[in-house]
Formats: structure tokens, C-alpha cells, sequence
């Protein structure tokens, strides 16, 4: 039995990048760990007014369908960082720490991430903490999606840098994924671009974090004329890197 701990960047990416994987991998028998970075809802200071004071039911109801989520999945081991979306990059060292504990603590061998692609900040900063354990563990990164050459792409890294294993889901395993997608209501709206046919992962890539993931706009900036609005992110991808690059653990090996 190989002992695997997943990062799941907010409740609903261990189903839309990683859902068969993790499947696949305790048909076989193997310990599956999962630590949600964030809680995936915006703070309370982000949401608009007349939303703020729903803000604790928004955090209950994410964490209920997570908990569905992963007794679906069959995962009874997890782990959850209560903050907010979008605020990881704040959180760096903090949880550089808490994963670096768990994978003692746990004796984990291979460690399962994000990929870097622009899907989203959260994503591509959990990356960022992923990539400074690969002296110590096996680091494996799965894709989301991504707005590579100005197209929403699932599943599929935007630059093939190596060797990534493509999983053709059969099916029983898309039907299986969409009924684990549907647990999310709350995310409906954000989820109806998720193709369900395939899922790719490879072992992570040696990035250059001071640049963003690919040239041109990037996934979660493709609605940048409406930065204004809760749901569009107004962190450029630039800010991002300079954030990275200003951690204590950038220069760590």
C-alpha cells in the first residue's frame, strides 16, 4: 500500500482535476489523503454588500458538499485550511509548513497537485509550495484547465514539457464524475465549461515562477474588463510571481 497526499487548491478541484485518479487509486488499495488549501469562497470583505451576511452559509454549505464529495470518493482522511480563495498566496510559508507536517507525520511517498497553467491563482501558488518537496517525495502535478491560445482547455497541460499520463475515462468513470460534479451546487455556475472525458497528470515540471504559466491571458483574467466584479479576479498573473518570488521558501532546495 503507497501512501499519496492530494492538494486541493478550494472544494470541487478534487473532482474536476483529479476525480478518476484518486478513484483509481484506492480501487488499487492505496492511502489517499486530501488537504484542501482554501475553503474556495471569497472573503466576506469581497463579496458584495448585500451578500456579506451570508457569508457563514456559503462557508457551510461548501463544506457540507465537500464532505459528500469525499465520502462519494470513498477518502475518509483530509485535511482543511480555513481561508479564503484568492488569499493562499498570503498563506505561503504557513502552508509549505502544514504539508511538509503532514507528509512526516503521515510517511507520504508521492504528493499530487495543481498544475501550473493560469486556471487560477490558488492553482498556480499551491504549485508553487508542491514544487519545494520534490527532494523528499515523489511530486506528480494534474491538470485543471487552462485559456492557452486564447481557448478553455480541461484536463490537458497547455505546454506537453515531458512525459504525462492521459487517463481515457470509461463509462462508468464519466458518469461517475458527474454525479461527484453535481454534489457541488453551489459551484454550478462556475463548473458548466468542465469537459469530461479524460484526465492528465505528469511529474511536476521545473518551472520558472517569476514569469506566468503561459503567454496571454490567462484563464481566470480572461474577463479582466470586469475586475470590479466578485467573480473575476483582479490579481494579475504578475502580481502572483512578484508574491512567489517574495516568499521565505523561493530560494529553498
Amino acid at each position: 500500500m503507497k501512501k499519496y497526499l492530494f492538494i486541493i487548491s478550494h472544494p470541487d478541484d478534487e473532482i474536476v482535476g483529479c476525480c478518476i485518479i484518486l478513484k483509481r487509486l484506492l480501487l488499487k488499495g492505496h492511502k489517499v489523503h486530501v488537504f484542501f488549501v482554501t475553503n474556495g469562497i471569497l472573503s466576506q470583505d469581497s463579496l458584495w454588500f448585500w451578500e456579506k451576511n451570508k457569508y457563514k452559509t456559503k462557508l457551510t454549505l461548501r463544506k457540507k458538499e465537500a464532505t459528500e464529495s469525499l465520502m462519494t470518493l470513498g477518502i475518509r482522511d483530509f485535511y482543511f485550511q480555513n481561508i479564503s480563495t484568492r488569499t493562499l498566496k498570503s498563506n505561503i510559508e504557513n502552508t509549505y509548513e502544514k504539508i511538509k507536517n503532514i507528509i512526516k507525520t503521515e510517511k507520504i511517498g508521492t504528493l499530487f497537485c495543481p498544475a501550473y497553467e493560469g486556471g487560477h491563482q490558488d492553482h498556480d501558488v499551491a504549485n508553487f509550495i508542491c514544487s519545494k518537496f520534490k527532494r523528499i517525495c515523489d511530486v506528480y502535478e494534474y491538470s485543471e484547465y487552462n485559456y492557452f491560445n486564447k481557448s478553455i482547455n480541461c484536463n490537458t497541460f497547455p505546454r506537453k514539457i515531458g512525459k504525462h499520463i492521459k487517463l481515457k475515462l470509461s463509462e462508468k468513470e464519466i458518469k461517475f464524475k458527474e454525479k461527484c460534479l453535481q454534489i457541488y451546487k453551489s459551484e454550478k455556475r462556475n463548473l458548466n465549461y468542465i469537459k469530461i472525458n479524460e484526465e492528465s497528470y505528469r511529474k511536476i515540471v521545473d518551472y520558472d515562477y517569476t514569469i506566468p504559466p503561459h503567454k496571454g491571458v490567462v484563464f481566470y483574467r480572461r474577463f479582466k474588463l470586469f475586475s470590479w466584479h466578485p467573480r473575476v479576479d483582479s490579481d494579475s498573473p504578475e502580481k502572483i510571481c512578484e508574491r512567489i518570488k517574495k516568499s521565505k521558501i523561493y530560494e529553498k532546495l
